[in-house]
C-alpha cells in the first residue's frame, strides 16, 4: 500500500517543483522590468550585462533586452551542460528559457508604464526584496536560475576556486563597467539592492526550515528524558559531560525540537526542575529520522516506563 502513496507524493512534489520553478523566473522578470530597468538601476548577472549592452544598439534596432539575455544565457547553458554534466543541464535548462519569456513580457507591460516614479531607493529595496524571493525558491527546488550562476561553477570544478567568490568578482567586474554608461549614484543604488538580495536569498533558503536545539542539564535527568520523550514526542541524545567545577560526571540531554515548541517544552523541563540547567540554540537547518523523514519508530512510550 505504501508505493502507490510514495508515487503519489513524488507526482504532487515534482508538479510543486515545477510551478515553484515557474513563479520564481516570474518574479524574477517582474523585479527587473518593473522596477530595474524603469530606474535605471545598475544591476548585476546576465541581466546587467544585458542592459549595458542594449545601450549600445540603435533604437532602430527592433532587440529588446530579453533577446540579449537569452542568448547569453544559451552559450552559458551550453558551458555548464559540458562542463558540469547532464544532472546540471536539467536543472538549468528551464530557467535558461523562462527567465527570458518571462522578462520580454513584462518589458511589453512597463515599456511606458513606472510603479514606483522618482524614487530610486524604494525600487532598490523592492527590486532586491523581489529578487532575493525568486532566486530563493527557484535554489530550494533543487533547480537554478542559470546565467551568471554559471561561470563560477565552472571555474571551481577546473580550479577549485570559491564559487561565492567568484560569483562576487564576476558582479563586481560587471558593476564596474557599467560605469562607462551609466553614473556612480545608479551603481551605489546597484550595490543596495545586491545587498538586500543577498539577505533574502539567505533568510528565504532556510525557511522553514530553522529548528530550536535545546540542551539540558539537571538532577532529575531521567523525568526530564522522559518529559521529552513521552510529552514533547521528540528525539534526543544522551551526552556524557563532567560539572565544570566539581568535576563530578554528569549527563547532558540534547534535543531537537520546532521553534513553536519551545515555550512547552521550557515549561515542561522546569516543571520538572525548577534549577535545570538549559541552553536554547537556533539551528538553521536538521536532517534525519523525524525530520527529513518520517520517523521509523513512533510506538506510543509511557513516562512511567522510562523512570521506573
Amino acid at each position: 500500500m505504501k508505493r502507490p502513496v510514495i508515487k503519489k507524493r513524488k507526482v504532487f512534489m515534482a508538479l510543486l517543483n515545477s510551478a515553484i520553478l515557474v513563479l520564481g523566473n516570474a518574479l524574477y522578470a517582474f523585479a527587473v522590468a518593473a522596477f530595474v530597468m524603469p530606474s535605471g538601476i545598475v544591476v548585476g548577472g546576465v541581466t546587467g550585462i544585458s542592459i549595458f549592452l542594449d545601450k549600445f544598439i540603435p533604437d532602430s534596432w527592433p532587440i529588446e533586452v530579453s533577446y540579449i539575455v537569452f542568448v547569453i544565457n544559451a552559450a552559458l547553458f551550453v558551458l555548464g551542460a559540458v562542463v558540469l554534466g547532464k544532472k546540471f543541464a536539467i536543472t538549468t535548462a528551464a530557467s535558461t528559457v523562462l527567465y527570458p519569456f518571462f522578462l520580454g513580457l513584462f518589458e511589453k507591460i512597463f515599456e511606458n508604464y513606472t510603479l514606483i516614479p522618482d524614487d530610486l531607493i524604494l525600487n532598490a529595496a523592492t527590486s532586491g526584496l523581489l529578487i532575493g524571493v525568486s532566486i530563493g525558491i527557484v535554489a530550494r527546488t533543487g533547480a537554478s536560475t542559470g546565467g551568471m550562476d554559471i561561470p563560477p561553477l565552472v571555474i571551481n570544478k577546473l580550479t577549485g576556486a570559491p564559487v561565492g567568490t567568484t560569483l562576487l568578482c564576476f558582479d563586481v567586474v560587471i558593476i564596474a563597467t557599467q560605469l562607462i554608461k551609466s553614473d556612480l549614484t545608479m551603481i551605489l543604488y546597484g550595490i543596495v539592492m545586491i545587498v538586500i538580495n543577498s539577505f533574502v536569498v539567505n533568510q528565504v533558503m532556510v525557511m522553514g526550515n530553522e529548528k530550536i536545539q535545546i540542551s539540558v542539564i539537571s538532577n532529575n535527568m531521567e523525568e526530564v528524558r522522559a518529559a521529552i520523550l513521552t510529552d514533547m514526542r521528540r528525539g534526543m541524545t544522551l551526552i556524557s559531560s563532567r560539572k565544570g567545577l566539581s568535576g563530578e560526571p554528569c549527563e547532558m540531554v540534547m534535543s531537537i525540537i520546532s521553534t513553536r515548541q519551545l515555550a512547552r517544552a521550557k515549561r515542561l523541563i522546569l516543571d520538572v526542575d525548577p534549577d535545570a540547567f538549559m541552553i536554547v540554540t537556533r539551528v538553521s537547518e536538521v536532517n534525519g529520522n523525524g525530520f527529513s523523514f518520517k520517523k521509523k519508530d513512533d510506538k506510543k512510550l509511557d513516562r512511567s516506563d522510562l523512570i521506573n
